[in-house]
């Protein structure tokens, strides 16, 4: 069957193949056909939004989410998944708002909570962060992200034994996460466990050489590179 004759849906679907091949144009593609034959289509435009994130074009995926918002507005993923796009753009005070109209959309939905994490992470609103990351992970007790910033966000506060107890949860969750590695050796050193940070340091190494440079260029770090 021809593009020509493929339905809205099909088109999506065919789209959706495209992306998995990482044919990123050619799913882009086939969106737009889908679109022109139904434009209020918000799920299609909502694909292209996906689409434009893993091709890191960030202002045309917002523009995408928008177009699918305007469509059905109680569209919590696209809310959520704006929040995500808005926070990479660094407009922070609108991903905390998208993230938020999400959750109250969907009250259970954990990568909304996720993303509120990470806006008010990047407004410095660590504790807010904190509480938000544990209500995601009370919803997804195994949401590795969540863990990951939830820690992150603890280091940055100084809270240290929790920070390393969130570290140590995503490392039991995904043993090779290397930039889990890298911050808990860090987190080592603030704790005076040096044989700890060497080891950890050593393991991010391994995984991903680049982080022996960025080692390097820590002044806490660069004493445990032998």
């Amino acid at each position: 069957m021809t593009d020509q004759k493929l339905k809205p849906e099909d088109l999506v679907l065919q789209a959706t193949d495209y992306y998995y091949k990482s044919e990123f144009k050619e799913a882009l593609k086939s969106l737009d056909k889908a679109i022109e034959i139904k434009p209020d289509f918000a799920e299609a435009w909502y694909n292209k939004g996906i689409t434009y994130s893993v091709m890191g074009h960030v202002q045309d995926e917002i523009n995408s989410y928008d177009n699918a918002l305007e469509i059905n507005p109680d569209y919590a993923e696209a809310w959520s998944n704006k929040a995500s796009a808005l926070g990479r753009a660094g407009r922070l005070d609108e991903a905390l708002q998208s993230a938020e109209k999400a959750i109250e959309l969907k009250p259970s939905f954990a990568v909304a909570w996720c993303n509120k994490g990470a806006s008010l992470s990047g407004l410095e609103r660590e504790l807010e962060a904190v509480a938000a990351y544990d209500e995601a992970i009370r919803i997804q007790e195994y949401y590795l992200e969540a863990w990951f910033n939830k820690a992150v966000s603890l280091h940055n506060l100084d809270k240290l034994q929790g920070a390393l107890k969130a570290y140590n949860r995503v490392l039991e969750l995904h043993p090779n996460y290397q930039e889990a590695y890298y911050n808990r050796a860090g987190l080592y050193v603030k704790l005076e466990d040096l044989e700890s940070a060497k080891s950890d340091l050593e393991k991010a190494i391994k995984l991903d050489s680049l982080y022996r440079e960025r080692a390097l260029e820590d002044e806490s770090l660069k004493t445990l590179i032998s």
